[in-house]
Parts: structure tokens; sequence; C-alpha cells
């Protein structure tokens, strides 16, 4: 049957290996035209040549399928109605090998054949042509379908594209259309739950079910919040519980889709497992302290006569401070990376671990501490014997960059016994008990007990206490008299820190300083006392000469005379008191100068330079160089009380307090002796020729409004060879009365 009308043959084609259903946009398309008159088969080649088409003709089905084995086309015309195989038994083989997106077939049919048309698409014919043909409807709709082919092997290009780069990244994708009430999870979504494709429904109900409670309402205000509206994307972190029990940390991210109303449509995204950088230290590759504490809950919920006891090491290193101080923070990291290798490494070796089938943990808990898991132990003691290798094993040398390092631990051991105890409960009795071990001593070990508990709960208290002690200014200051031996003159003040706790009691600096100074707030609370003290002595020497100037003292504690801006903070104070500078005297103790011995130096001379005198608190109970000593620019030492206690009693110590002097006088300066309570002491200590004294004998601290008072009916206290006896003063009285007369 003739197709169009008489035309001329048409040369066909040359095979082009681009050709095919996947043939890019912008290349020729290569269409195999299948008829077995050979009129119609050289029409339709003429007509698709010269609009830009590479033609295959065949003249049966069988040649068809042969074609097919050799080039795949990207689209076929086909007849119906031919001699041996039929257009539709063509058809169905096709179908049996490419579906229709792969390879579409446009069926050529006799306009009076509607059955053959219905047949067709039942086929899989993507569309149909009816004879005689027009020419430009047979373009349009080759055409038509060669764009939705090419259409469709991009998006299939794509959908794979993308497939492969979330699989090569290991994320999971989903999509939800909330107007649907619909929902997507890739199959990769699902395995990073443990679960294969068709193990887990996609529901929203699979997905919500499995966030952590604590996790859930959040996530869901987070996804109908104004912020993700607004902006169209959000990005969050949950813990989802995978299908061994666990729970693992999910970062979700996604866009939102509105209609015009701003009521979210649609929602899709990712979910990528970021438990690995959750759980793990970046530094030293171990467990951080979430996973350790998942690990050890589930320790905790097992059966202890089946399984065994267990045991929590908590590990602080004793010298990490010093090394980080003085290598810096890198040698500190690289120090931290060498303890971690070593605690693997020494636990894999133990005996006790090798012998027992042992199971094992290790984790770093933060900054310079470490926490190990021990469970399935057969007693206690295992667990002592395990301390004992990992104190041994830290107290060799490190070598760090060209330097060897030594820097020790001290343990806590906590056990898992006892019904209801928490990972966060065995950890912090852990903690406790290493903090026993590190005031013990160092390089050693403790066990918990209940006491240290109540200790440590004490403390946390009082810390909580001091916190709003200085935020509410209940600090005070008492002042005791500075007294000069030889004339008995008082000189100046002691500022001493008091502070009364709100419930009614006295707590005494020996108490409170040494936890101020583990809080950090030594600092605070210096700057407190320095300003009332300067006000203070402001307040006394308003109304007095020069000779007569009164000198306050103010203690300064190592945390605050090294920092960059104490000078300058100094200064500041005094200038804002309006104060000379010669009121002020800094007190500071022998292990503080010998911190840094080039940067106190300086501060100390700077600070002389301004007009304020420097001494040494509590000399000779800590240690310094006096080669050193001799090269700062001080005023004066202080004894500290318990020599001049003891100095009657023991001739050692009254030797120790005659070097002190002896030293003070070859270096040109004063000698404050504190806590003298007798006439015999302060008279020991002027024949050994002490300048000053302080104490109980002179008067008790007072309140600095009381100072006023105490100069006016204070008289002066000599040694008792320095006072007049009562024969001498009558003597000088009538001598007195003697020269009146005579003037008369």
């Amino acid at each position: 049957m003739q197709l169009i009308g008489q035309q001329p043959p048409a040369k066909l084609a040359e095979k082009s290996p681009a050709h095919g259903a996947l043939s890019l946009p912008g290349e020729r398309a290569l269409v195999l035209v299948v008829d077995d008159e050979r009129i119609n088969r050289e029409i339709l080649s003429r007509m698709l040549s010269r609009n830009g088409h590479d033609v295959l003709t065949a003249d049966s089905g069988e040649a068809a399928l042969e074609r097919l084995e050799e080039e795949l086309p990207d689209l076929v015309l086909l007849d119906v109605i031919m001699s041996g195989m039929s257009g539709f038994d063509v058809l169905k083989s096709i179908r049996s090998r490419y579906p229709d997106a792969a390879l579409p077939v446009i069926m050529v049919t006799a306009e009076a054949e509607g059955e053959n048309v219905v047949r067709a698409f039942t086929e899989g014919a993507n569309d149909y042509l009816t004879k005689p043909l027009d020419p430009q409807i047979t373009l349009a709709r080759v055409s038509l379908q060669l764009k939705l082919s090419r259409a469709l092997s991009e998006l299939k290009r794509s959908q794979e594209r993308y497939a492969l780069a979330a699989q090569g990244s290991r994320i999971g994708l989903w999509d939800w259309d909330v107007a649907q009430r619909q929902i997507f999870l890739s199959a990769r979504w699902k395995e990073m739950l443990g679960y294969s494709d068709n193990e887990l429904d996609s529901s929203v109900d699979s997905w919500f079910e499995r966030i952590h409670v604590e996790d859930r309402d959040q996530f869901t205000e987070l996804l109908g919040s104004r912020s993700s509206l607004e902006h169209g994307r959000f990005e969050t972190e949950i813990r989802m519980r995978h299908r061994d029990g666990t729970f693992r940390w999910m970062l979700c991210s996604g866009v939102v889709q509105s209609d015009a109303n701003g009521i979210p449509r649609r929602l899709a995204g990712s979910l990528a497992d970021v438990t690995e950088g959750k759980v793990r230290d970046v530094l030293t590759g171990l467990p951080n302290r979430l996973l350790f504490e998942e690990q050890l809950n589930r320790v905790l919920h097992l059966d202890q006569a089946t399984f065994g006891f267990s045991a929590i090491l908590f590990l602080d290193l004793d010298n990490f401070k010093l090394v980080n101080d003085s290598l810096g923070h890198d040698a500190g990291d690289l120090l931290l990376c060498s303890v971690a290798k070593k605690l693997e490494s020494c636990l894999r070796q133990t005996d006790v671990v090798a012998r027992n089938r042992t199971k094992w943990s290790v984790a770093r808990h933060g900054g310079d501490e470490f926490t190990v898991l021990l469970h399935c132990l057969q007693n206690h003691i295992d667990a002592e014997v395990v301390a004992e290798r990992l104190i041994a094993a830290l107290s060799e040398p490190f070598a760090v960059g060209v330097h060897e390092v030594a820097v020790g631990v001290s343990i806590g051991i906590a056990f898992g016994d006892g019904d209801g105890k928490s990972a966060t409960d065995a950890i912090r009795e852990a903690d406790t008990a290493m903090y026993y071990a590190k005031t013990g001593g160092r390089g050693g070990y403790r066990i918990f007990d209940p006491e240290m508990q109540t200790v440590a709960s004490a403390r946390l208290a009082l810390e909580c206490d001091l916190r709003q002690a200085i935020k509410s200014h209940q600090f005070y200051l008492e002042y005791q008299p500075i007294v000069r031996l030889a004339t008995g003159r008082v000189e100046g003040f002691e500022a001493l820190c008091r502070w009364k706790h709100p419930r009614g009691e006295h707590v005494g600096p020996d108490v409170f300083v040494p936890v101020i100074e583990s809080l950090g707030l030594i600092g605070r609370l210096g700057r407190v006392v320095l300003e009332l003290a300067c006000d203070q002595v402001q307040e006394w020497n308003r109304n007095r000469t020069a000779e007569d100037i009164v000198s306050v003292t103010v203690n300064c504690s190592s945390g605050e005379f090294g920092q960059p801006l104490f000078r300058s903070e100094l200064l500041m104070t005094v200038a804002r008191a309006g104060i000379d500078p010669r009121m002020l005297k800094i007190e500071v103790t022998e292990s503080t100068l010998m911190q840094n011995p080039e940067l106190v130096q300086q501060i100390i001379g700077e600070l002389r330079d301004a007009g304020i005198r420097i001494g040494i608190d509590d000399f000779g109970t800590g240690y310094s160089s006096l080669a050193y000593l001799h090269r700062l620019p001080l005023d004066l030492l202080k004894i500290d009380k318990s020599f001049v206690r003891n100095m009657h009693t023991c001739s050692e110590t009254r030797e120790i307090v005659r070097t002190i002097i002896a030293l003070a006088q070859s270096l040109n300066l004063d000698v404050v002796a504190e806590g003298v309570e007798t006439p015999e002491q302060q008279q020991l200590l002027f024949e050994m020729r002490s300048t000053h004294a302080q104490g109980y004998l002179y008067s008790k601290p007072m309140p600095g409004d009381a100072v006023e008072s105490f100069l006016d009916k204070y008289n002066p206290l000599l040694p008792p060879s320095q006072r007049r006896r009562p024969h001498e003063e009558i003597e000088q009285h009538l001598e007195q009365a003697a020269d009146l007369l005579t003037r008369e």
C-alpha cells in the first residue's frame, strides 16, 4: 500500500555509533523504518532524512529484530500489517527487551483499522499514525516522541547520577508530600537504621517513632517553625533508634515548599549518620564522653551473676598543665595522643584483661581526663591491678617532639554495683575518687566510698555559695595593726578578707580561698579586696599629715599577680581611690615569685616605680632562690606566725627566725613578724632586730571604721627592755618641774 504518493528512492543513512535511545539533544536521531513495501520505506526515509534524521530500514519483522541487534535506534516506525511477523509480534518482542521510555515505537496502521490502534497501545506502542500519512503530522509526532524519549532519558540519567552521588556520600534521601500524606524514604535511609528497603515501611510513623523521645518534640516544632518557613530550609541533629537498640546521631537537612498562604505542602531532604563525629574525640580518635556513657549504660544493666563485675576508672594527668604552659598547646595535643595510644596498648596487654577475657573500652572525657570501662571482672581486685598497671605505664617519660616529658596520673575507681545506678552516677563517683587520689599526693588511685560523695556534695554547695557571695558582695575586710618595734607606733594595717555566710556563721579564708582559686574567681575577689582597702586607707588618711600616714597591706595570690592586666588594673584602682601610692603595700608568696621570675621582676619594678611597696608573705614556708631574691626590688619580708609561735620552745625554729632577720638586714629590707601574742615574743624579736610585729598582743583584727578610735586610744606598746621603770618616769617629771620653777 502506498503511503503518500510515488517518490524517488532515497539513499539510506550510514549507521552512527552515537545513535540510540540515549542520544543527546542536538544530535541527529536514528529512526528505524519497518515496512514490507519498498516504496513506503523509501518515501518515509526521504521525508525523515530531509528533516535532519538518520534512517535505517527493514523489510520485515525478522529483519527489524536483526537490525536492533546491530544498532539501537532512537525511534521505530513500525507497520502493523506485514507478511511474516506482524507489527504486533515485532512490538511484543521489542517490549520484552526495551521499555517504552527507552525505545519509543510508533505504529502505522490503516485508517479504518480502529481496533488495531487500541491493540497497539495495549501492546506498548507510544503513538500511532494512520495511512495515508500526512507529512507534517508524521514529522510532528516523530519529533514529539523523540523529545519525550530524550527528556525521559535525561531524567533517568539525572536520577541515576543523583542516586549514585547520594550512595557515594552515604546519605539517605526523604521526600514528604504533606498535602498527599505520602512520604518517600530511600533504601539508604533505611539501611542507616539497620533495615533493608522492604523491611521498613515508608511512612511518617516509621520515621518519627524512631526519633529519641527527647528530640521528637523539638524536631516537630522545627519543621513547622517560622524560621524554617521563612528561609525555606532547615538543618538539625537528632538521635534515631537503630535496629540493634542503640541510638545513632543523624544530621537531618531539608527544604520546605509552602503554598501561597505559607502552609507547608512538601518537604524534602537528606539524612546523614554523624555518630562517629559526635562520639569520637577529634584529637585522639578515642570514643568521647557521649559514646562512653552509652556503653556504660548498657553494661550497668547487665546481670552481674552472668557477666561479672564492672568498674569505671577516671584518669587525670598530673602535670599536663605544666607541659601545656611551658611547651605550648601543640605539644600538649601530641602528649594527649601519646597517652591515648599508651592506654589502649596497656589495656590490650594487661594480664588481668587477657587472663579473664575482661572487656574494656577507653575514652577521652575531656581536657586531660580519660575514662576506662572494665566489665566481666571476676572481682574488685582486678580493677585495682589494672589501675596500678596504668599508673606505672603513664609514669614513664613521653617523647614530645624534641622533648621528653613525664606526667603521671591519678585514678579514681568506682564499681557498677547497686540497683538503679546510672552512667552519670558511676562516672561522678569515679571522678570524686580521683579528686581524693589527686589531693592525697598524686600518682595513685582511690576507690570511691559514699563518704567521699558527702564531702563532694558539701564542696559543691560551698562553691555555689561562694559564687553567690562574690556576686552579692558578701565579703568584707577587717584590719590588724602592724607596729614598729623600736617606737611602738602603728604604721599600718593588714587587710584581712572575711566572709559571713548567709546562714550566719563566719567562714575562714583557709576554707574559702582555696575553693575560690580552684573556681578561677580569685582575680575577681582580689579586685574587690583591693578596692575596699584603697577606699578605706584613703578615709583614714584624709586629715593626716605626710609624717602620720597610715598604710594598708593587701595580700595578692599567685593567680592574680601573673595576669597580664594585673599591674594596669592595680594602678587604675589606686588612681580611682585618689590615694598616695605610698599608702599601699602588696604582699605575695615565695611560690608566686618563682613561677615566672622575669615577668615577676618586671611587675615588681614597675609597681615600685609608681610608689607601691612590695613584700614577701610567709617567708620561709615556701621555696625561693636566695640568688634570685637578691635581684628583686623588694621592701619587706614577713615571717610566718608558725615560726614566731615556736621560737621560744624550739631552738631550731629560733635560729630560722634569726637567719631570716639577718638575711633581710643584709638586703636592707624591713621584717614583719606576724602572730605575736606575748611580750616575751615581742622582746625576743626586738633583740633579733626585727623591725615590725603584728599579732593579738597589739590588737585583734577590727572593722575599718573602728581604726580611728583604736588609734586615738592606743598607747605605744614597747618591748619590755625599752620601757621605762616607774622611778625613771618620776625623776623625769621632777626635772621638768624644777625647770619650770627656775624659769619663773
